[in-house]
């Protein structure tokens, strides 16, 4: 344990940490200078050390001089920093870099000036959950990235050249220009109501991309790449796409877009072919360039078949950008629409002081996995040509399914983002989007799980904790940030779980694994719902009011990093609930994470509701009354059934995950513990004996993630009440507990494949004599993991194992 002086603690909650501190802030000076000569001149040097003396008091002379010093440096440094009035996650120059940055990776490091970009969203038709998950996606990691302190340049936008944007125009009787001002407004609006931050939206209309697109073709034309030919093929207006013949599956494109063969069309051709052997060498020397691996696959298997010069203008159609010298030719429309993610940082223009030379090359296109081909292999190929910079990386995300069937407007199951909002709001959507799968493979969206996975997390997990503990400090310590004094070895490891979560969660946005950035943040909020249940402020207030302050303290100070980290996926919630903890708007970067704990005494703001529930939608009350005679009904046959005939195997056993909320010894009896354990019960924890005295210390138990057999009749153990039974490996006198993965959902039935059904019912299990019949069956294997009959035990998280691996051994 430590003890703390409470009027010092504030402070002294960030000095434990001095050595790593004045490390960092050293580094942070030398890696400043660089900068120039006036680079502390421009930097803003009002401060005061006050708030600090306290902790000082603590530390040895010579330890705190040094740290007054770097101290003073490292916030005078910090002031230039810029934050948005209301979203801390929007500002993009700060020298936060110089002390934060992302880690680091094969294709980016950590610090330089960040340019994401989404494709540009062809404006043939309203925007639909494709162009919602994209834009979603790069705000995620363009907020991540300014609020570590990267300069970020976030681009999206809209491509509006080419024949099926001048066909779509000529349907509603309208001028093509006319068109895609309306329907480019659409894409507008969706950035806005997604919340989605970018800095540039650019048209492809606009005068300027037209002048940037017509210097690459000069430089192209120039260095001999572009020539004038007669194209013959078959090519889609829907994926303004050509395809070889090869290529066709029952005379349609890949993608099921009709096809049109042209016939002898005069075009401009591009030397592609020239580009074989070089965009290889390319993907053999930068193997991360292109995600998730199967996509990079993809992609060389497309080159390693051989590449054919590549048709880049049209004279059938007159909606594009004219080619140079000869506007009898537009320019085929993937030529002008790759250009954007250049002619938006006002390339040609390569001054030192401008967007270009400062982002380019890019550091990350995020696209569908439909349009990967133009991104991964025409793009790298016109600028090899063109003698520019390819992009750092190229992520091709997969595709949205509803209710398990594809998306089509025949099937009428289009998702509409905008209805989506407006069912469920801004940041529910954003998360189920960015959490439901991983990213880079499909995903199925229904309501159900819509609904299931907010409530879950969101609602139940984050919000529920939220309201629980501010309210225990509103009522409990006058209306105030509590004043801690002792810190437990639970207390400080739970700590410890959110100091690590930046930069766990900072790999995985580098990486653009943004399912897992988020399942790391319901991870640490299962956690510390974990702790809250084992801690109990709640009986403490009576017991211990201390270590009740203590406690709120903990839980307060692990909000506020869940909340700060929280805020690129769900920025307007997380601000929300920073507010509640009276968090200032200019205290809300990763910065500082470490440097600006919540001070005791101050004051929070009377508890609101953030992240409530959704209803699941519910019969009327005829219906619900005729459900009920029915299950009434299927009830009384299940108990007739009880006696007759049924097929014994592991799917006959309820088990379920749970979690040891209370453990103690049984007083009679020197074998036993007594446990509550939560298996997700609506009627609360379980009653459950275990004789693991010789195996376990009762103080292990707490907090401990075990399965446990629910369909067992309740009976009594040395005179205590035992309703279930928790499931151990044993062998060579040895027993551990049988463990689900950490983020596995308490109350989680496991399942074995091959074995499915519903569990039999508590008589079942005594008269079938059913445990008896499957425990024979039960091992783990020789990884450890528990099996039936070889089959691994599942959950939706992944396989159950034996706690310390133990191989080859009984579960029982």
């Amino acid at each position: 344990m430590r003890n703390l002086n409470s009027s010092s603690w504030s402070s002294s909650f960030s000095m434990n940490r001095h050595l790593w501190t004045v490390k960092r802030l050293l580094l942070s000076l030398i890696l400043t200078v660089p900068f120039g000569p006036n680079s502390f001149s421009k930097v803003a040097v009002g401060f005061s050390i006050s708030s600090w003396s306290s902790s000082l008091s603590s530390l040895t002379s010579s330890r705190r001089s040094t740290y007054l010093f770097l101290e003073k440096t490292r916030t005078s440094l910090f002031l230039s920093s810029t934050s948005t009035e209301n979203d801390s996650s929007l500002s993009s120059s700060s020298p936060l870099s110089i002390l934060l940055g992302t880690p680091a990776t094969a294709f980016d490091n950590g610090k330089s000036p960040f340019e994401i970009t989404t494709p540009i969203y062809y404006v043939n038709d309203k925007p639909h959950i494709g162009h919602a998950y994209t834009s979603t996606a790069c705000d995620v990691i363009a907020r991540f990235m300014r609020l570590s302190g990267r300069e970020v340049f976030f681009l999206s936008g809209t491509d509006e050249h080419g024949q099926k944007v001048e066909q779509s125009a000529a349907k509603q009787g309208l001028d093509p220009q006319e068109f895609v001002d309306r329907v480019s407004q659409s894409f507008r609006d969706l950035l806005t109501l997604m919340n989605i931050s970018n800095d540039e939206f650019i048209r492809t209309t606009s005068e300027n991309h037209k002048a940037s697109v017509q210097h690459l073709w000069r430089v192209l034309v120039d260095k001999g790449y572009i020539y004038k030919g007669t194209y013959s093929g078959w090519y889609s207006v829907r994926d303004e796409c050509f395809y070889n013949e090869s290529e066709l599956i029952d005379g349609k494109a890949p993608t099921g877009a009709e096809v049109e063969w042209v016939a002898k069309e005069e075009s401009y051709f591009f030397k592609l072919s020239e580009f074989e052997e070089p965009l290889l060498k390319l993907y053999s020397e930068h193997p991360d360039m292109i995600a998730p691996k199967s996509r990079m696959n993809e992609v060389v298997s497309f080159v390693k078949g051989g590449l054919k010069d590549l048709s880049v203008s049209r004279t059938s159609f007159k909606w594009g950008v004219p080619v140079p010298d000869d506007e009898d030719h537009v320019m085929y429309v993937w030529i002008d629409a790759l250009a954007n993610y250049m002619s938006a940082l006002g390339y040609p223009n390569e001054d030192a002081d401008g967007n270009f030379a400062k982002f380019w090359p890019a550091s990350a296109h995020i696209v569908g996995k439909d349009i990967l081909r133009f991104h991964a292999v025409y793009w790298p190929a016109f600028l090899m040509a063109a003698g520019v910079p390819v992009p750092k990386r190229i992520f091709a995300h997969g595709w949205w399914t509803k209710d398990g069937q594809k998306i089509s407007k025949s099937l009428g199951n289009v998702i509409d983002p905008v209805e989506l909002v407006e069912t469920y709001g801004v940041d529910p959507t954003r998360f189920f989007l960015m959490s439901e799968v991983p990213f880079g493979n499909d995903g199925d969206y229904s309501d159900s799980s819509m609904i299931f996975k907010c409530n879950a997390n969101l609602a139940n997990e984050l919000g529920n904790l939220f309201h629980r503990v501010c309210t225990l400090a509103y009522k409990n310590c006058n209306a105030a940030i509590p004043t801690p004094s002792e810190l437990t070895e639970q207390d400080e490891e739970m700590l410890a779980t959110v100091r690590g979560l930046r930069e766990k969660c900072g790999g995985h946005i580098a990486n653009q694994a943004i399912h897992q950035y988020a399942n790391a943040m319901i991870s640490a909020v299962k956690d510390a719902n974990k702790y809250i249940d084992v801690m109990a402020p709640w009986v403490l207030k009576k017991t211990d009011p201390q270590r009740m302050s203590t406690v709120l303290y903990v839980l307060m100070e692990v909000l506020r990093y869940v909340a700060i980290l929280y805020q690129p996926l769900i920025p307007d919630s997380a601000n929300k609930l920073l507010d509640q903890l009276s968090v200032p708007k200019d205290e809300r970067t990763f910065y500082h994470l470490d440097a600006c704990p919540l001070k005791p005494g101050s004051s929070i703001n009377q508890p609101v509701i953030v992240l409530s529930r959704f209803e699941v939608p519910g019969e009327n009350k005829e219906q619900e009354v005729a459900n009920a005679k029915q299950e009434k009904k299927q009830s009384k046959q299940k108990q007739k059934q009880s006696s007759g005939p049924i097929d014994i195997n592991i799917s006959c056993l309820d088990i379920r995950v749970g979690v040891i909320t209370k453990a103690w010894e049984h007083p009679d009896a020197d074998k036993l513990f007594c446990e509550e354990i939560d298996v997700g019960d609506e009627t609360g924890p379980r009653q459950i004996a275990s004789g693991l005295r010789d195996h376990y210390k009762v103080e292990d138990l707490e907090g401990q993630r075990v399965l446990v057999l629910c369909n067992l009749k309740s009976r009594k153990l040395v005179g205590f009440p035992s309703h279930g039974m928790v499931l151990c490996a044993s062998t060579n006198g040895k027993t551990e507990f049988v463990v689900p993965p950490s983020d596995a959902e308490i109350g989680e039935r496991i399942i074995v494949e091959g074995f499915q059904g519903d569990p039999a019912s508590e008589n079942q299990m005594g008269k079938k004599k059913i445990l008896d019949a499957v425990l024979p069956d039960l091992k783990t294997n020789q990884d450890g993991v528990a099996c039936y009959k070889g089959v691994p035990f599942m959950t939706t998280a992944g396989k159950c194992v034996a706690q310390n691996n133990m191989p080859n051994a009984d579960i029982a």
